[in-house]
């Protein structure tokens, strides 16, 4: 081929496709023109580079924009380096876009790279743990949740078999786990129907979990829980999940958070919200305001004729950062504290304050300053006079 086409051309994707797209669409080209599907087609063969050349810069985070960017010109502009000889060894094309071991392509086009039978890894498991809000913040050092669980059999030590018993090599897939199948010129590795994929057979099944290697049981599992955490992080605990079958690694747990509100703070990221009631004297001639936060008693200052919306911010006093050191900050959103229950004395005392401040509710300000800023009738009259 002698000219490059646009990679998103040759994928028959748009500019915007996501990562799955790219990737199915990949898929879809190196299954037709893969060089085992076609043997000494040339065309097919160049095809099957010009597509793995595409999917290599597109399914790249850092080649990607550089290519929206420049074109092919990105190499030049300080971007990736592509190397087209990479791609001569087209079984090495799927081990590395595809994670080894044949994969997709390996079962389809018959690569030789076969499945070993044997042990079954467990599954992950998940559980949503319903967290204190102050318990998130300040994190807990030892927190224990029980969970529901296949463990395996203590009766047979996890092989399945009865006591005295040992399971036997499957005679038609000898242990591989898979057989061979052929579709015309295709080979593919399918999953033995006989041991189910496990390369053994149990004649002689352990009567306590009846073959099946594993017991449900429910179990206490213990783990600590950084401080910061919030809702719908997830926190992976190996080895914690469900146990294997026959030798088989043990899956995985993972605890997903679930925050409970608070009465008090309300939580953006790392940065704590609340509201604080303020007495209204205090906004008008101002003080030091003490009030309780999580880390212990503090004091803002309040400067005379604060307004009654303000936000004041304590830096410091938020959420511990799970990464880095320090904390986000606390907001106090300032609400007018307006009292309910006033003596007769205090009523007489608020009604002469109203009196001496005027109907608006502000201290009368001098004419003269008001003539020169406002041009008021007044003020003009005694420029006059």
């Amino acid at each position: 081929m002698s000219a490059k086409r646009d990679y998103y051309e040759v994928l028959g994707v748009g500019r915007e496709a996501s990562l799955d797209e790219i990737k199915k669409a990949y898929r879809r080209l190196a299954m037709q023109y893969h060089p085992d599907q076609n043997p000494g087609n040339k065309e097919a063969e160049e095809k099957f580079k010009e597509a793995a050349e595409a999917y290599a810069v597109l399914s790249d985070a850092d080649k990607r924009p550089h290519y929206d960017q420049f074109g092919f010109d990105a190499p030049s502009q300080g971007g990736f380096q592509f190397d087209p000889n990479q791609f001569a060894d087209f079984q090495d094309i799927f081990g590395s876009f595809f994670g080894g071991g044949g994969g997709i392509f390996g079962d389809l086009f018959g690569s030789g790279r076969r499945r070993s039978g044997g042990g079954e890894r467990g599954s992950d498991l998940q559980f949503t743990l319903h967290l204190p809000f102050k318990e998130a913040v300040f994190g807990v050092d030892v927190k224990e949740i029980e969970i529901p669980r296949l463990e395996a059999c203590d009766s047979c030590h996890g092989s399945g078999c009865a006591e005295g018993t040992s399971p036997l090599t499957c005679p038609q897939c000898r242990g591989n786990g898979q057989v061979a199948m052929r579709q015309g010129f295709l080979q593919m590795y399918v999953t033995c129907p006989r041991c189910e994929g496990r390369g053994k057979i149990i004649q002689s099944p352990c009567p306590s979990c009846r073959g099946e290697a594993r017991v449900q049981k429910r179990t206490k599992v213990k783990f600590r829980i950084p401080a910061g955490v919030d809702r719908g992080q997830r926190l992976r605990l190996e080895g914690e999940g469900e146990g294997g079958r026959a030798g088989g690694g043990v899956g995985d747990l993972f605890v997903v958070f679930d925050i409970e509100p608070d009465p008090l703070y309300e939580r953006d990221g790392f940065d704590l919200h609340r509201r604080l009631e303020v007495p209204w004297p205090m906004l008008v001639l101002g003080g030091e305001l003490p009030l309780e936060t999580l880390y212990g008693q503090d004091s803002i200052r309040i400067a005379p004729g604060t307004p009654g919306d303000k936000v004041v911010k304590l830096s410091n006093a938020g959420v511990p950062r799970l990464r880095g050191s320090g904390r986000g900050d606390l907001y106090l959103h300032l609400r007018v504290a307006v009292p309910t229950k006033l003596s007769e004395e205090q009523r007489s005392l608020v009604r002469s304050l109203m009196q001496s401040l005027g109907p608006d509710g502000q201290a009368p300000e001098d004419e003269g300053f008001l003539a020169k800023v406002f041009g008021s009738e007044k003020g003009k009259k005694k420029k006059k006079r």
